[in-house]
């Protein structure tokens, strides 16, 4: 891929890899290899310069596609309809966050890209899966409370480390929030207002360098050579 870090792509060998790899059929946790491929793949296109949909960032745009996809292979076909509900379900959790926080890594570090993505993903699974709207939202909330405090420190100030794993790292996580919130029996403690609220907060309490600056964390560790 373009750049300083000359990041090689690596989704394509990665399908070529699980379509060849016959004898692993029997793993289960072959399933998390091909949710990785799908976001790594989005990402990957979106690091080289091509056209990727914004969801809500360019930076954390593999998600919402991975999980999705996820879904098509091996839960259930796609059909206009389950799309429909998916990024519906998915908007609008990420429009409580437009509203009440924010989508920018510049402001409130890659919890709010990344961790929105991820919420967004969990919650349009959870919909789409059979859940109630309250579940839906529980889905949203566990997914964005394991994503509190992360920041935004791209390598040499491109998307590519660590942005392209991390979103093959929340594409795994969404669909685990919403399996979580489809099997809980109990109230949650924490509700969806309450984990939009502390994530803006958490954000702006962030220090700069880690707000897509690149002065801090792993941009600083790292050499481009």
């Amino acid at each position: 891929m373009p750049g300083p870090l000359r990041v090689p792509r690596r989704a394509a060998s990665l399908y070529r890899m699980l379509q060849a790899n016959t004898n692993l059929s029997n793993d289960p946790m072959r399933v998390i290899d091909w949710v990785n491929m799908f976001a790594l793949a989005v990402n990957e296109e979106n690091a080289a310069g091509g056209r990727v949909v914004t969801a809500p960032t360019n930076g954390a745009c593999g998600i919402i596609p991975a999980v999705l996809s996820y879904y098509d292979k091996f839960v259930s076909p796609l059909t206009p309809e389950i799309v429909e509900r998916y990024l519906l379900a998915a908007g609008m959790i990420g429009s409580l966050y437009k509203m009440n926080a924010s989508i920018s890594g510049a402001e409130v570090g890659c919890q709010g890209e990344v961790g929105v993505a991820c919420s967004m993903a969990a919650a349009g699974l959870a919909e789409i899966l059979g859940a109630n709207p309250m579940q839906v939202c529980i889905a949203a909330e566990i997914a964005m409370e394991h994503n509190l405090g992360l920041t935004c420190d791209p390598v040499g100030g491109q998307v590519q480390v660590p942005c392209i794993e991390r979103n093959a790292i929340a594409s795994v996580k969404a669909i685990n929030a919403a399996r979580m919130a489809l099997r809980r029996t109990t109230n949650p403690r924490v509700t969806l207002d309450k984990v939009i609220e502390t994530m803006y907060e958490t954000g702006k309490d962030m220090n700069a360098k880690y707000r897509e600056t690149s002065q801090g964390g792993l941009a600083v560790k790292i050499v481009c050579t």
